[in-house]
């Protein structure tokens, strides 16, 4: 008797093994390839709060880290194949958050080329005038929410560049020149987060001399450095009252306009939101946090920082950023914290 429990707690082990590799082994973007990998592999154009991204033109994707799965909508497809880039449809199972934080369990995948458009500036008009690069057999599960979304399974691939004045993605699979790094990122290895497509990235960052790991999600709206509640018990100072929207939903927030930031070997001061929702507790979006040209390497696990301005080109010299916009804590060649002001 004993012995047939034993080879039956065997027999499930094994096949618990068994299917948590095959998970792991169909959910990892591992097909992925590029026409030219030198230079820009892709730019988009970002717009909105929910930083949605234009690829090619009425192509739109919302950018967010804390979207474990890509996800395409009917319309997102309709769309490629117009162009001529035909989805092949694939059965296997994905699991993770989608781009409104619901747990999403899917089937059917998509293999999707994505062509990736040079965007030009005429008269404050945009045009898209050729192809610079095409990305082979991304995976996608289909929308359950109307989004069509980038997520961490698709970004990790890649270095992320975000022209702030620009507004504009870029991703590299080589460093390019011109940035200093500032601070080194770190990943989950916890086994229960394992079998997400994608990893949870994370930025040691250290508020009123406090040192958390911020959660690494383009998803936070408004908000660049996001604590909860319990942390405001950090600073004297009075605090403000305001609302801060989620892809869970909005919640009452404390707002600091004065905390000390410190990120590696940069730092200054900075709005600190306190608030609570059923995600991380501590939370960053490096592209509300910085006012500077940002790129995130998830590949070499890097944050680096450009010491100088990308001055938009379709920009006259006499609007370009002057003075005013040294303030930002994070200049590569500002100096270390606390300031004076």
């Amino acid at each position: 008797m004993k012995s047939k429990i034993t080879i039956t707690l065997i027999a499930i082990l094994l096949c618990a093994v068994i299917s948590y590799g095959f998970v792991l082994s169909r959910t990892s973007q591992n097909d992925i390839s590029y026409d030219n990998p030198d230079g820009i592999v892709g730019t988009m154009s970002l717009s909105g709060p929910q930083l949605v991204a234009e690829i090619a033109p009425g192509l739109v994707f919302k950018i967010d880290t804390g979207s474990d799965l890509s996800t395409i909508t009917a319309e997102g497809l309709a769309i490629l194949e117009k162009m001529g880039y035909n989805p092949r449809k694939e059965i296997y199972p994905v699991l993770g958050r989608n781009g409104v934080g619901d747990i999403q369990l899917s089937a059917t995948r998509y293999k999707i080329d994505l062509p990736f458009h040079h965007k030009v500036y005429e008269n404050d008009s945009t045009t898209y005038n050729e192809i610079i690069n095409v990305i082979h057999n991304v995976d996608f599960a289909p929308s359950k929410n109307g989004l069509s979304v980038l997520g961490i399974d698709f970004l990790q691939k890649f270095k992320i560049e975000y022209q702030y004045h620009n507004k504009a993605l870029n991703l590299y699979v080589k460093l390019p020149a011109g940035y200093v790094q500032c601070v080194d990122l770190s990943y989950s290895k916890a086994l229960m987060t394992s079998i997400w497509l994608g990893k949870r990235y994370y930025i040691p960052i250290s508020i009123e001399s406090d040192e958390n790991n911020y959660f690494i999600d383009t998803g936070l709206q408004k908000v660049g450095i996001k604590l909860p509640y319990h942390e405001v018990k950090r600073t004297l100072r009075p605090l403000y009252t305001d609302t801060v929207l989620s892809a869970r939903g909005q919640y009452s927030a404390l707002i600091d306009h004065s905390a000390i930031l410190s990120c590696g070997d940069r730092g200054g001061a900075y709005t600190a939101y306190y608030y609570d929702n059923d995600e991380e507790e501590f939370a960053m979006n490096p592209f509300n946090l910085f006012t500077q040209d940002v790129l995130i390497d998830f590949i070499d696990l890097k944050l680096y920082l450009r010491p100088t301005y990308n001055i938009p080109k379709r920009k006259s010299p006499e609007s370009a950023p002057t003075s005013q916009h040294s303030d930002s804590p994070f200049l590569v060649n500002k100096p270390k914290w606390p300031r004076s002001d």
